[in-house]
């Protein structure tokens, strides 16, 4: 049994009753003889007073420790350090929050009729131990440092003790919550502490859901027949993880006599969700994990044999390796949005655990789970409601998991080719899967006539191409749409643009608040704020979102007297479209473009002219500005754009008019495919700007269906 010593700075002796026979932890884990407590001449001035007179306002005595204190149970673990100043604290103030102004905040009041006598100490946990290896870790790092803290309940009435009192009895069995044996030493209101940097281990099951956007492929002939895909649910997909940080663990035991266990992060930080430490997903779908489960969650005949029959082995590790990345992400996006929207007060999970009901399965996950390995708990949580019991004596009061699964978790997946193809399995039999971690979402794009983007080196190349890709079959799907040659009546098709920016600034970070403002996602005041609150951060990430059902692609070709569009009217939108991009830009080079767009006159004899030499006269710049050249390239490239937008607007109607007076006459889609194909292969549009995306948006209306998320390292605009 270690020898417990109180003395002044001088080390002469308090007169503080220490009583090392009771339960103490510091008892239980010493690994050293001796360990001696100084204490400041305040405390010693008010140590005989009375508890409510001592700490009539909540108090705080500075104390240190004259020696290094090994603890641990078989080998020394933490040491707690004489270098670090440790703090005896009073607080006999009913109702007052006794973690004001600390790291961790999270209110717990001083009970009516009580106070509280505490010691917090500081410690350093051993190089070679760490997470949630030992028995004093609790899943802190290595080599870290660790914060705990003892506050120990006394009557405030008649009966209370003097400050110097309570102070030996905390001491005397002084308790570091490190298993379910030491919950049990804890009285009512009494409450231990541990904090520092560390990982907690997760583990839980998620359901995720998988929405389509079915679109066509202008390389494959229209059929005719049901589409034979749906929205669908990937259900019981396990996920694990680890959350690092700063955070504390914190058990209380309350009037009923229950504890409770809470995981609070420090105020100000914001816990990190790390899936490549620990990454691990698991579904099934007749035997087959992941991929199995994502064709069986979106095939309207989910027992079909051939849906993914034709695959070999190769195929198979490689498509549920895009499965895996594109759940992961969503998982992880999903658990990031909670923890940013976490409170101060907010724990990360919290239980109510009643000691004595605990099975052996429950005690060996709460153990578990003090040691930093929630696992055991996290994995139980299958409930999306607080106040369940999840084991027997653990009772769930709050968890991000929760959160999350009620928030929902979403991977969407793009379908390139199964309006042509209509069946699943024929998409599947052959195909190339591409998840894109900028847009956050899964292609399942057709190769028997195209193309294979997946070939693609680059990322910015491969990026290019997919979104032109996008582009392409979104243009493809709503003329087919419109056109009545294919029938979606319970399907949307959704355009989308995303960018991943690694060099990203305020420039940068303005353009993209400018696109949500030409989607009507902000208003242009709002978007000068938020742009105010850009962090600095170099990598970004930009994802627009339009969704156009029937009725918005009847708008797209038709006006309300049912005539088709004419060609000017894409090319206006297209200008206008192009024109909002470039407004707040201070470069030289498209504020020349932007000129040209905004005036009428010299935008009409731009398009009279076309890319010819003839355009340099309409260039607002010197010819010898060197930022002519430029200039006037990029302002060609936009006259050829735009040209080409709305002449392939006016053909598509043109096409798609004649199959809509008989859809069934084979003939007549097989042109109207023709015509597609011969559109797109005369395109050498420039997906840079999502300009596409918004002359598509405005020409159907606005049909208010956009949505976008902007986002800089913790820093996030998402709308709606």
């Amino acid at each position: 049994m270690p020898d417990i010593s109180i003395t002044d700075n001088l080390g002469a002796p308090v007169g503080v009753k220490l009583d090392l026979t009771q339960p103490s932890s510091l008892v239980d884990y010493a690994k050293a003889q001796v360990l001696h407590l100084l204490v400041a001449p305040d405390f010693v001035a008010r140590k005989d007073q009375p508890l409510t007179q001592a700490a009539a306002q909540p108090m705080r005595f500075a104390a240190r420790l004259g020696n290094a204190f090994p603890l641990g149970l078989t080998q020394p673990e933490v040491t707690l350090t004489p270098k670090v100043e440790a703090v005896l604290r009073a607080n006999t103030s009913a109702g007052a929050n006794l973690f004001e102004g600390d790291a961790f905040p999270r209110a717990a009041a001083v009970p009516a009729g009580k106070g509280l006598v505490g010691l917090g100490m500081t410690g350093a946990l051993d190089a070679g131990v760490g997470g949630s290896a030992g028995n004093l870790t609790f899943g802190l790092n290595a080599g870290g440092s660790m914060q705990i803290e003892f506050l120990k309940a006394f009557p405030t009435g008649a009966d209370q003790p003097t400050l110097g009192e309570a102070t030996g009895q905390m001491l005397s069995g002084y308790l570091i919550p490190a298993s379910v044996d030491d919950l049990k030493r804890m009285q009512v209101n009494d409450i231990c502490t541990v904090c520092g940097n560390g990982s907690l281990k997760v583990s839980g099951g998620f359901d995720v859901t998988t929405p389509v956007n079915p679109l066509a492929t202008v390389t494959l002939p229209v059929n005719t027949g049901t589409l034979q895909v749906k929205d669908g649910l990937m259900a019981g997909v396990s996920a694990s993880f680890t959350l690092s940080g700063s955070y504390q663990i914190r058990a209380c035991r309350l009037a009923s006599g229950a504890i409770e266990l809470s995981y609070l992060r420090e105020r100000g930080t914001r816990l990190q969700a790390d899936f490549n430490a620990a990454a691990a997903l698991t579904a099934s779908f007749n035997g087959i994990d992941l991929l199995g489960a994502l064709v069986g969650a979106i095939s309207t005949n989910p027992a079909d044999p051939a849906l993914l029959k034709g695959l070999s082995a190769d195929e198979v590790k490689m498509f549920t390796a895009a499965v895996q990345e594109g759940v992961q992400h969503s998982v992880q996006a999903s658990i990031d949005a909670v923890l940013s929207s976490a409170t101060d007060n907010q724990a990360a999970f919290q239980y109510e655990l009643d000691l004595g009901a605990l099975d052996g399965a429950a005690l060996d996950a709460v153990n578990r789970a003090l040691r930093g390995d929630l696992t055991g708990l996290t994995t139980l949580e299958t409930v999306t409601a607080a106040g369940t019991a999840i084991a027997p004596g653990v009772k769930l009061l709050d968890s991000l998991l929760v959160r999350a699964r009620t928030t929902g978790i979403t991977l969407k997946v793009n379908l390139l080719g199964i309006v042509n193809l209509l069946s699943l399995s024929k998409l599947m039999s052959n195909c190339e899967m591409l998840f894109e971690p900028a847009s956050g979402d899964l292609t399942i794009k057709e190769t028997a006539q195209s193309e294979r983007i997946s070939s693609i080196t680059d990322q910015l190349h491969r990026q290019e191409a997919l979104r032109k890709a996008l582009f392409e079959s979104v243009l493809v799907t709503t003329t087919y749409r419109a056109g009545k040659a294919v029938a979606l009546p319970e399907l949307d098709s959704h355009a989308l643009h995303f960018v991943i920016h690694r060099g990203t600034s305020p420039a940068n970070v303005r353009d993209y608040l400018n696109w949500f403002a030409t989607l009507g996602l902000i208003q242009p005041a709002e978007a000068t704020s938020l742009l105010g609150q850009y962090p600095g951060d170099k990598t970004s990430n930009c994802v627009l979102r339009t969704v156009f059902n029937d009725a918005a692609c009847e708008q797209l070709f038709f006006g309300a007297d049912g005539r088709l569009r004419d060609e000017a009217y894409y090319l206006e939108f297209g200008r206008q479209a192009l024109r909002a991009m470039l407004a707040p830009s201070p470069d030289v080079v498209d504020q020349a473009r932007y000129r040209v767009l905004d005036d009428a006159a010299r935008w009409k004899r731009a398009v009279d002219d076309g890319p010819s030499p003839e355009l340099r006269q309409v260039i607002p710049l010197d010819s010898s500005d060197p930022h002519f050249d430029m200039a006037l390239s990029l302002v060609t490239g936009d006259v050829y754009d735009l040209v080409w937008w709305a002449q392939s607007m006016q053909a598509a109607g043109e096409a798609l008019l004649a199959v809509r007076q008989d859809p069934s006459l084979q003939g007549r889609r097989d042109t109207l495919q023709k015509t597609m194909l011969k559109v797109v292969a005369e395109s050498k549009a420039r997906f840079e700007q999502p300009w596409g995306m918004v002359a598509f948006y405005w020409a159907a209306g606005s049909p208010a269906t956009a949505s976008g998320r902007l986002s800089a390292g913790q820093w996030t605009v998402a709308r709606p």
